[in-house]
């Protein structure tokens, strides 16, 4: 399978696993809002563009910020930045919202957990095969 290939398929992975995180969230908490029903693979799919593009740019230059004493939260913080740029993304279309802090927390959490099981089942499992 070629790069590309690999890229788009962790990229199609990422967009469904972000999509049924932001549909539960929506469900669940009040305070994460979609005004269009419809936009929520839409802002999954920019959530999962940013996750994938900027994470793995962002994470090794706040590692050295930090000289790694805070890497376990590295995750959380990476994705609570990426969420409030979706946020931002699709704040003027009044498509998509989280109001408050707790909320954007609540949210930042699930999809980190979500970020961490692909990461082992696109990343790590197999280059370990």
């Amino acid at each position: 399978m070629s790069g590309a290939t690999a890229i788009l398929i962790k990229l199609a992975v990422r967009l469904v696993v972000f999509t049924g995180v932001f549909w539960i969230a929506a469900h669940k908490n009040p305070k994460v809002i979609f005004d269009k029903k419809w936009a929520t693979p839409l802002v999954a799919f920019v959530f999962a563009v940013l996750n994938t593009a900027l994470y793995w740019g962002l994470r090794p230059v706040l590692d050295l910020a930090t000289f790694g004493a805070v890497a376990f939260a590295m995750p959380l913080l990476i994705n609570t930045l990426l969420l409030a740029m979706t946020v931002r993304i699709f704040q003027s279309r009044k498509w998509f919202r989280i109001e408050g802090m707790f909320a954007t927390m609540w949210m930042a959490t699930f999809l980190t957990l979500a970020h961490g099981a692909l990461w082992i089942a696109l990343d790590y499992v197999p280059s370990r095969l």
